[in-house]
């Protein structure tokens, strides 16, 4: 039996699709983190879990990951030092092809068709292909380079929370949202050092103080809102016209996007381990053929 599974690894989880080659889902899991940028063995073990899970899912002893076919779509992988690291992987599956998160996912949104996909969840990328040429923005990681996302949502609400407290910023409702019966100083030493996952876990009391009318709150999201349609207009000046949202913040920008670009804005025709899976088919057909015709 052909199985395929196809990975999306982000810096909060990862997801993963299981397949035969008639192309029916079989099974679902989920993971773990999964960015080897912040931890190479965790997001190993992250795939795994997904992998296993699935399998599980679909009613098959884990064993039969010996038979299956993984692509893994991965943040960070556009680091040349994180894609050697985990290349080099003595993994238990069949065969395994590696590619970034960004490319699953516009192959998974537009069916290996040209089109861009913005994604915003625990941190920001974005990707548009156009006649195989590809246009890539962000995606260095949290902190230096995750505007608008998740990660970037917490962070500055904190900031802000910290700032109130000490009556040197606006007072915000965010106080007593992200505080919660914990102090200023409790709070800075449970973040100080924190990773990106930690602080995308507080982005959602970002919309809801939004959503009550906190000043501070809305000022984020417009902010935010503002950098999402920035990026959404250079894909479109590069030459694509559909454009996919990846990610919970993506999709709660959206009523704030001007209406220009809404127009260009499209459902994806499938995830970005459905895109996972394509570009893996795509790079077992070019193992064979490379293998039939070596010259």
């Amino acid at each position: 039996m052909t199985l395929y599974i196809g990975i999306d690894g982000g810096g909060s989880h990862c997801r993963a699709l299981l397949q035969d080659s008639k192309g029916k889902i079989l099974g679902e899991g989920w993971g773990g983190p999964a960015n080897p940028v912040n931890d190479v063995e965790l997001a190993k073990l992250s795939i795994l879990e997904a992998c296993y899970q699935a399998l599980s899912n679909a009613g098959m002893d884990v064993n039969a990951i010996s038979q299956c076919s993984v692509g893994a779509g991965l943040s960070g992988l556009h680091l040349p030092y994180i894609y050697d690291v985990m290349n080099a992987w003595d993994h238990p599956f069949d065969f395994l092809t590696l590619t970034t998160d960004l490319h699953a996912a516009v192959a998974g949104a537009h069916q290996g068709k040209d089109g861009g996909v913005l994604i915003l969840g625990t941190g920001f990328s974005a990707m548009a292909i156009k006649s195989k040429e590809q246009f890539a923005l962000g995606g260095m990681g949290f902190p230096i380079n995750a505007k608008a996302s998740g990660s970037w949502l917490g962070l500055e609400a904190i900031k802000a929370v910290l700032l109130a407290v000490d009556e040197l910023g606006p007072d915000t409702r965010l106080t007593r949202l992200i505080l919660n019966k914990k102090n200023a100083i409790e709070l800075a030493q449970q973040t100080v050092n924190a990773g990106a996952s930690v602080f995308a876990k507080y982005a959602p009391f970002v919309f809801e103080a939004a959503d009550k009318g906190d000043t501070v709150a809305n000022e984020l999201i417009n902010e935010a809102s503002d950098f999402a349609a920035h990026v959404i207009a250079k894909m479109i000046n590069f030459g694509v016209a559909n454009i996919a949202l990846v990610g919970s913040v993506a999709h709660a920008l959206y009523p704030r996007l001007p209406h220009d670009l809404k127009q260009h804005i499209i459902s994806p025709h499938g995830s970005p381990q459905a895109g996972a899976i394509l570009l893996l088919q795509q790079a077992i057909l070019n193992k064979d053929s490379a293998q039939k015709d070596p010259q």
